[in-house]
């Protein structure tokens, strides 16, 4: 038997971490079972390469790594901070949360399984709701997978607050329905997905038009063209979109969201809720300037006081 390399030492005990984390969990251990876990860790003893891009397609894995895991002192400063304690916290390890952040099983995890509940758990449509989780399942493997869980997410989160009132609408296609006071709002979750940055190291100069580009393009597709948010008859519409890495950043996303605003083509689109990822943890809300429709004064509170946070 071959002895494994530091980094696949590093990586399976990232995995066992993730592993161990899903024991708390019903519905993300539907989609991540042990078939899915198995075949990762063989991918990771026949790869001996530093990443794990390449042991797991879908980016899951790499996407809940974190490089202090289950080093003593950053784990007692992270307990701290997460009970308020941050006045118990040294200069140093203030640094490492704000350099690396907190544990994403400790935070995102949480987050992540009580979104999928709450889409399992959605009382119309069964037949759609199945299908979507079935379609997450399919793709665990794939590149995809994020993408879904964007989606699905971002559903589960308007469950969550009691305001989702249908998925998949008949007549425009969209993700979802909101009701967030006495009125039918359109709702669309999509992933810029494209990587517009090449992966280097060192410095290096990038045109901000390839990055704005890529969000105009993005929003084109779903809100110009006749496409989903295009065909909202008369109802507000709101965009989720979230970034790819290697993608736009938040501040060209946000440009390239201004400069659609001041297009008539996209006046069908009432407003974006920005996400920085997949995740959907760190948002911002982006009030649509003249659209056919506009979002009444208590829908507008309402989607900032949930959406508009750094």
């Amino acid at each position: 038997m071959s002895t494994l390399t530091s980094a696949q030492v590093e990586l399976q005990g990232q995995l066992t971490a993730l592993r161990t984390a899903m024991t708390a969990t019903t519905a993300i251990a539907s989609i991540l079972d042990d078939s899915w876990f198995t075949a990762v860790e063989a991918q990771i003893r026949s790869n001996p390469g530093p990443g794990s891009l390449g042991v797991d397609r879908s980016g899951f894995l790499l996407s809940v790594c974190h490089p202090l895991r289950g080093v003593e002192w950053f784990e007692a400063d992270q307990e701290r901070l997460l009970k308020g304690q941050v006045q118990e916290i040294d200069a140093d390890g203030r640094f490492a949360l704000r350099l690396c952040g907190v544990d994403p099983l400790r935070t995102f995890i949480p987050l992540l399984e009580s979104r999928l509940a709450a889409f399992e758990q959605i009382p119309f449509k069964p037949h759609a709701v199945k299908a979507k989780l079935a379609l997450l399942k399919a793709s665990r493997f794939d590149s995809s997978f994020k993408n879904h869980l964007f989606e699905v997410g971002v559903l589960g989160d308007l469950a969550l607050k009691g305001v989702l009132t249908d998925i998949e609408d008949a007549s425009t296609a969209v993700d979802g329905v909101i009701d967030v006071g006495g009125r039918e709002i359109l709702v669309e979750a999509t992933n810029t997905v494209q990587e517009v940055i090449p992966p280097f190291t060192g410095v290096a100069f990038l045109d901000p038009n390839i990055q704005i580009d890529q969000v105009v393009k993005k929003l084109r597709k779903k809100v110009a063209e006749g496409r989903q948010l295009a065909l909202a008859l008369g109802k507000p519409t709101i965009l989720f979109l979230a970034l790819t890495r290697l993608g736009a950043d938040r501040h060209a996303a946000t440009i390239a969201i201004q400069e659609c605003f001041r297009i008539a083509e996209f006046a069908a689109l009432s407003g974006v809720v920005l996400s920085d990822s997949w995740r959907f943890q760190t948002t911002a809300w982006h009030e649509g300037v003249t659209p056919d429709t506009p979002l009444h004064v208590h829908e507008r509170a309402k989607v900032s006081e949930w959406y508009q946070r750094p």
